[in-house]
């Protein structure tokens, strides 16, 4: 994959992410490096189709939002997201481990993959 300016950016600021980020509040967050929107979706679905970032669907935002798959962590996405605040925590393991292994052991079947948005209320709003 060719290193572009854009996909430059957009990698550094989700490698050094907390939380998951929609196309626009990455457009929001570089608006000063000139970035359009479009761009900004095409490096996005880039990044996906190589298997860099995970993308799910947030309830609550109702739109897609993005984030980078890091080597050390659980190759499946799992993200906790405040119903209050919207804030959004990514887990760096899997939660249902032991209920993927159940399944196989039960029906032979084996996952492929998972993505799974789970939906609380944070420490700072209860």
């Amino acid at each position: 994959m060719k290193k572009t300016k854009t996909r430059i950016l957009l990698e550094k600021t989700l490698k050094e992410a907390k939380s998951s980020y929609t196309a626009f509040e990455l457009f929001e967050i570089h608006r000063k490096d000139n970035l359009t929107l479009s761009t900004i979706y095409r490096t996005l679905q880039t990044f996906e189709k190589e298997g860099l970032v995970t993308k799910e669907v947030s309830t609550f935002k109702n739109e897609a939002v993005y984030y980078w798959k890091h080597e050390d962590h659980h190759e499946h996405g799992h993200i906790l997201e405040c119903v209050k605040c919207h804030k959004q925590i990514i887990l760096n393991y899997c939660p249902f481990e032991s209920v993927n292994e159940d399944i196989k052991e039960k029906t032979g079947f084996s996952l492929e993959d998972e993505n799974h948005i789970l939906y609380g209320v944070c420490k700072d709003c209860q």
